[in-house]
């Protein structure tokens, strides 16, 4: 089985912006922009939500409209009309403070909404999770969690009349637990479209402990004495230490308590996740932003978190569901990055090159260097490898 290293978060976007910036999260009424200038006249254009602002700026906030911003400098700044309100240091300096990460959770680079802090490289096996072969955990698998005894959701087996579920790691046991007990039907959130069932842990095996990974396997019987089919995954779930635990609630009170817009909130709210490791969590909430506010860059990094968990099939439908919209060129780029390695761990080489070179196409017209480096490189690797191998 190859491997292949899979980019979530570019090189250049682990950077803070070089000068001062700002991305608007909420309009109401007629705001506009200009650029500060002396000028009798100057060119005034309708500001737009999720638009970047530059240093300078002007933001025109007339009687009866609101506007909402946040700071590169990790503040939040609410404007009410009617006022004049200019980017700069001591401006963004008299907003209210965020949690760390805040202004990236939000603002889009190279077509996605990073998720997490720096560079992370991820080595893979090239392997296909579809959901429909079951069963299949979905959640939690290969995270980190702040329950010890976390609710599993995986795929429904129509015709289970057991499930099994093998433990190793502190303790080593087997639960088999009757499908008809189980709490079972239509998934919802990110398993909408699915047939899922879901079971609490509590009491049926110990309490998950900091730095002691739990590794699971799944497993079902058609018939009681029948043999256990099951799909050779091992997930793996640990507890997050307790000292993380409580900076992440922390956060996520602190979240909670802004008055800013919903998906905007819950933008936030999944960085956190992610930036813990907590990639269930970060999974749940990006995909319930996006039901409030169809954004193209928090649906691919929805899709790199699906890939990142191995669930292919998922990471597909954020991807074209991406390329079906109008996305600006740079989401567009992401999502046919994220094509390509979905095609690589299909083992659909041709198509992994052709989406690859597509996303470097569209990087290089944008001037994103890294990233169209990055997308070249796996199509290369692939054109030197014979076109069978790994990116």
């Amino acid at each position: 089985m190859g491997s292949i290293l899979f980019l979530l978060a570019s090189r250049g976007a682990a950077q803070k912006p070089a000068d001062l910036t700002a991305i608007l999260t909420q309009i109401e009424g007629q705001v506009t922009l200009s650029a500060e200038s002396r000028a009798e006249f100057r060119p005034v254009s309708r500001a737009a939500q999720r638009q970047i602002l530059r240093r300078g700026e002007v933001v025109h906030v007339p009687t009866g409209a609101q506007a909402t911003l946040i700071c590169s400098a990790e503040r939040l700044v609410s404007l009410t009309g009617p006022r004049d309100w200019v980017l700069d240091a001591t401006a963004c300096g008299r907003g209210l403070p965020l949690p760390e990460g805040s202004y990236r959770n939000l603002a889009s680079y190279a077509g996605r909404i990073l998720a997490r802090n720096g560079a992370l490289l991820l080595e893979l096996e090239t392997r296909n999770v579809e959901a429909g072969l079951g069963p299949i955990l979905l959640s939690p698998r290969d995270t980190a969690v702040m329950d010890a005894h976390p609710r599993l959701v995986w795929t429904r087996v129509p015709d289970a009349v057991e499930y099994e579920i093998k433990l190793r790691g502190p303790v080593g046991t087997s639960i088999r637990l009757a499908a008809a007990g189980l709490d079972c039907g239509p998934g919802s959130g990110p398993w909408h479209g699915l047939e899922v069932c879901s079971w609490a842990s509590s009491g049926k095996w110990p309490a998950l402990e900091p730095e002691k990974p739990v590794f699971l396997e799944f497993g079902s019987r058609q018939a009681l004495t029948a043999p256990l089919r099951q799909v050779r995954e091992v997930y793996e779930i640990h507890l997050l230490p307790a000292s993380e635990q409580s900076r992440v609630r922390e956060s996520l009170s602190q979240i909670a308590a802004l008055s800013m817009d919903k998906a905007s909130r819950l933008l936030l709210a999944a960085g956190v996740y992610a930036q813990s490791g907590l990639y269930a969590d970060a999974i749940a909430t990006y995909d319930e932003a996006l039901q409030v506010q169809e954004m193209p860059e928090a649906r691919v990094t929805l899709g790199d978190l699906y890939l990142t968990a191995g669930l292919t099939a998922f990471a597909d439908r954020e991807y074209r569901q991406v390329l079906t919209g109008a996305p600006d060129s740079a989401a567009r780029a992401a999502a046919e990055l994220g094509l390509g390695y979905v095609s690589c761990f299909r083992k659909l080489f041709s198509d992994a090159r052709a989406h690859f070179e597509r996303s470097r196409e569209l990087y290089a017209r944008l001037g994103l260097q890294v990233e169209a480096e990055d997308a070249g490189a796996a199509a290369a690797r692939l054109q030197a490898s014979g076109g069978n191998g790994s990116p």
